[in-house]
């Protein structure tokens, strides 16, 4: 009896938590573009998730020119808009489009960013 109140309890539970939200990992893949200066070498970026509504930085992963990482964002039902910024060691700075997150089962949790486009 136990038992199959508790299978009752997790099977209302899990659609109360896409619903509300919390922490969820998401995976992003793209490229950055190669250095002139550095052919044939690739430099070491920082990704950074960045919020678009405030430009707080929440998150950072190393990688290099082809990347495919995973990140945690904090989502909930509402969809939040999120920007990928890669600083690099010779000091350039790309980004990626805007990007939405949300934890409905009906959004997506891989994002393919492409090539990013160099920042201002």
């Amino acid at each position: 009896m136990d038992k199959w109140l508790l299978v009752a309890m997790s099977a209302l539970a899990l659609p109360g938590c896409s619903a509300m939200g919390g922490d969820m990992i998401i995976r992003v893949s793209g490229a950055v573009p190669a250095s002139n200066a550095m052919a044939g070498r690739e430099d070491t970026c920082q990704l950074h998730l960045v919020s678009a509504a405030t430009g707080e930085h929440l998150n950072a992963r190393e990688i290099r020119g082809q990347f495919s990482t995973t990140m945690m964002v904090v989502s909930g039902p509402a969809p939040t808009h999120y920007v990928f910024v890669a600083d690099c060691g010779d000091g350039r700075s790309f980004s990626s489009r805007t990007i939405s997150i949300s934890s409905r089962r009906s959004h997506s949790r891989t994002f393919e960013l492409g090539m990013l486009g160099e920042s201002q």
